[in-house]
């Protein structure tokens, strides 16, 4: 006698439960795999602003104490502002000294909004004077690709990306929701970076920074301002590569992925939950059957063979039409929603993928505790019916 039961058999002949299991197995893989994507844009999205960007463009607001300057041995505050900008002007004199920095100047910056799926950020957005910015779009790599070039008070270069995020249009306002009708978008630039630049308008800003535009050696600017004497202090601020690189990890990606975990784990609970009761069920349903195969000489270990290869092929099909589904919601996700919103995203996790099989493998093998309950309770028909 073959001792193998066919398992395409149950699966041909009970189409529509068989249909129904898959599918459910199927929309779960791909509404986990679609959630990380959605999820994972912020992190994408976010990487070119505080990865890259940092490393040709630095700020830092420094104390007066940091300078070694003491307060109290002035005679009034003209004459301390006095001192610090004497200080400041050596320190910028120093830094354009050094390979690697190109400029280093003292102006206000503002803010700029950049919002993702979930999530936003802001990052800084220099003004300066109008003779300046040629030399900045320069050190960004960025080149202007419709309007013009800021020229009087309160103008903006907005880069593509900026412009899609937020809905900006040519002529429009930056930031209105926070500056008003003070700073006007005259250009739209392209770059790897979504950096924007302006002019500054009277004191419309969120303070004065020395601004530094370096390479990715010279991006870190603590370090260099250490190397110059100058020792800080909680009260001083540095924006450079290794501040932005720590606010990535913890608030970027060290957040969303404990998102994705916790979600990832209550959807492994519930599906397998669901499943498990789901093919408890099927069992229930099939005992005569199996009894039948234990009559007719089959042993409990043929029939076990037979419950697994069926999971198996169960699985293995949600699993395939799964991937098929997920790959094409996310493309089709990434044309109609992130790309035009100016963000990132992609279209193949295989991480995600390896994730989502190793839970539904996690799952099989859950199902093993129920599959072999009901193994050790078959019986013979002769042996039922003496019961």
């Amino acid at each position: 006698m073959n001792t193998n039961l066919s398992a395409w058999k149950y699966v041909k002949n009970n189409k529509r439960s068989c249909a129904v299991l898959i599918t459910s197995l199927s929309l779960s893989f791909m509404a986990m795999y679609v959630l990380y994507a959605l999820l994972h844009t912020t992190v994408e999205s976010f990487g070119p602003v505080m990865i890259d960007m940092p490393k040709r463009i630095s700020y830092a607001s420094i104390t007066g104490s940091s300078y070694g300057l003491d307060a109290d041995a002035y005679g009034s505050y003209e004459e301390l502002s006095d001192a610090y900008d004497e200080k400041q002007e050596v320190l910028m004199e120093r830094l354009r000294s050094r390979q690697g920095i190109s400029d280093v100047f003292y102006t206000q910056i503002i803010r700029c909004v950049y919002q993702a799926v979930v999530g936003q950020y802001s990052f800084e957005v220099p003004l300066m004077e109008s003779e300046k910015i040629p030399g900045f779009l320069e050190h960004m790599n960025a080149e202007l690709i419709e309007g013009r070039l800021p020229a009087g008070d309160g103008e903006m270069l907005v880069d593509a990306t900026i412009m899609k995020n937020s809905d900006y249009s040519l002529g429009g306002y930056f930031m209105e929701n926070w500056y008003g009708e003070s700073f006007k978008i005259v250009g739209i630039i392209r770059s790897d970076y979504p950096a924007c630049v302006g002019t500054p308008i009277g004191y419309t800003n969120n303070g004065w920074y020395l601004v530094i535009l370096n390479d990715e050696n010279t991006s870190d600017l603590s370090e260099i301002l250490s190397e110059e004497g100058i020792m800080l202090n909680d009260a001083d601020e540095v924006i450079d590569s290794a501040h932005y690189a720590e606010v990535y990890a913890r608030d970027v990606t060290g957040l969303i992925q404990s998102v994705i975990d916790g979600i990832m784990l209550a959807v492994t609970i519930v599906l397998t939950i669901l499943v498990m009761v789901t093919y408890v069920s099927f069992m229930r349903n099939r005992i005569s059957e199996y009894c039948l195969y234990a009559s007719i000489g089959y042993g409990k270990k043929a029939i076990y063979g037979m419950i697994l290869r069926e999971m198996l092929i169960l699985f293995g099909i949600a699993s395939l039409l799964g991937i098929v589904s997920s790959f094409i919601c996310g493309s089709l996700i990434n044309s109609f929603l992130i790309i035009p919103r100016g963000l990132i995203g992609k279209t193949v996790y295989l991480n995600q993928i390896c994730k989502i099989l190793s839970i539904f493998i996690y799952i099989i093998g859950m199902l093993q505790i129920p599959v072999l309950v009901c193994i050790s309770d078959i019986r013979t028909i002769d042996a039922v019916e003496k019961q």
